[in-house]
């Protein structure tokens, strides 16, 4: 081994005697104190010297390697975890103390916030027994975060899908079922059941997915009717659709929402502004899903449409504020202009009897705004549940503010809008 080498190695060994000493001074005998001060003094010294030679510095290591084998306890030798546990541990702090006070990532579940931001979508297969290529699987996940989902036919017959009754009427029929663990975080998916020929076949999607929107996209043609069943739920829309054995009932992707850093740090020195794209807990909200009562905390993203002390309505597609249109950021206007696919800020649909909206309910009534209280609403007000449906957001559960798109790599990548 060449003198340029050993250097490199007595170097590396005076850093891992070092390690030794503050770890395990408490646990190391005086005798072994001294003996280690002096054999790091002897290798640190033929590092300096431009004279030495490769023999003297050798025997220096060995000398210096062989006491801390005796003492180093779990610290020496290195090992692959001792070697890397430290700086994992903190990368993970810097990570957890930069996603907690930081930035937050966050993934857009829903398309309230469309066309904005875009949340979960479908993507059916229109021939569903031509399944993709694994290449194209990993492709799409990769490009738009896509999940593949089929269904395979165990049976003969036709499609049915169970429904239950509700205070409004019939639904889907669905189980939450726990997902897989990602470290400790469990996940949450909705099981649904189809009959075929009367068996039950199941899928599992995410919590959030639109699954009615996939279930009738997947048979365009039909013409499905509510009937009565035997058994189970009692209820069950047939979609008029015959399946043998082994055929693809169903065969779609679902692409991955917007996923975005939210910023937890600026509004601890300026107040949330009209137009900002902000998150907020909604455990302190009453009516709102994972709501005051509800042991499920979620996470929703709105836009803010107004602040504490204005009077908000809603008039021809535009929201008011003070009696004059917002005008704050382009997706105000556009609401206005019912641009594009943006289709104006429309007044809430009573669809639950036992929870009723809440604001800017029909034209010519006003919000008023209390103090330290938002008004959240979504881009796409004909499909978002928010405000107008559970009131005012608390300033405490605001989390941060949206601040860039970081994937997919769609038009939408970029700063947030």
């Amino acid at each position: 081994m060449s003198i340029s080498k050993q250097k490199k190695v007595a170097k590396e060994l005076l850093q891992s005697a070092q390690k030794v000493y503050h770890y395990r001074r408490d646990l190391t005998s005086e005798g072994h104190l001294v003996e280690l001060d002096k054999a790091v003094g002897e290798v640190d010294g033929l590092i300096r010297d431009k004279t030495t030679k490769e023999a003297p510095l050798m025997a220096a290591i060995d000398r210096l390697d062989a006491l801390l084998c005796r003492i180093g306890g779990k610290i020496y030798p290195k090992t692959f975890w001792n070697d890397n546990l430290e700086v994992a541990l903190v990368a993970a702090i810097i990570v957890i103390g930069v996603r907690t006070f930081f930035f937050q990532p966050f993934i857009i579940p829903t398309n309230s916030m469309f066309p904005t931001y875009s949340g979960m979508k479908t993507v059916v297969y229109e021939d569903k027994n031509d399944a993709p290529s694994a290449i194209m699987r990993t492709f799409r996940f990769l490009t738009l975060g896509a999940k593949h989902k089929s269904l395979i036919s165990k049976s003969d017959g036709a499609v049915q899908i169970p429904m239950e009754q509700t205070a409004i009427g019939t639904r889907l029929y669905v189980r939450q079922v726990k997902g897989k663990k990602w470290f400790v975080f469990p996940t949450v998916l909705a099981e649904y059941t189809l009959l075929v020929g009367g068996v039950p076949h199941t899928i599992r999607v995410p919590a959030d997915f639109d699954m009615q929107s996939a279930l009738f996209e997947s048979f365009p043609d039909a013409d499905p009717k509510l009937i009565r069943v035997a058994g189970g739920t009692g209820y069950a829309l047939d979609f008029d659709h015959q399946v043998s054995a082994g055929d693809a009932v169903l065969r779609f992707d679902i692409t991955l929402g917007d996923a975005l850093f939210v910023d937890r740090i600026s509004y601890h020195f300026k107040r949330p502004e009209a137009g900002d794209p902000f998150v907020f807990r909604t455990g302190e909200i009453p009516g709102i899903e994972g709501g005051a009562g509800n042991i499920v905390d979620k996470y929703y993203i709105k836009r803010i449409g107004g602040v504490g002390g204005e009077k908000l309505e809603i008039k021809n597609g535009a929201l008011l504020a003070n009696g004059e249109p917002r005008s704050e950021v382009e997706a105000f206007g556009k609401n206005e202009r019912k641009e594009g696919e943006y289709n104006g800020y429309v007044y809430p649909t009573q669809n639950d009897p036992s929870n009723p909206p809440q604001l800017l309910t029909a034209p010519g009534i006003t919000a008023d705004l209390p103090a330290g209280t938002f008004v959240a609403l979504g881009d796409n007000s004909a499909n978002s549940l928010d405000s107008r449906y559970w009131g005012f957001v608390p300033e405490k559960s605001v989390i941060g503010k949206a601040i860039f798109i970081y994937y997919p790599f769609t038009k939408r990548w970029g700063l947030a809008e």
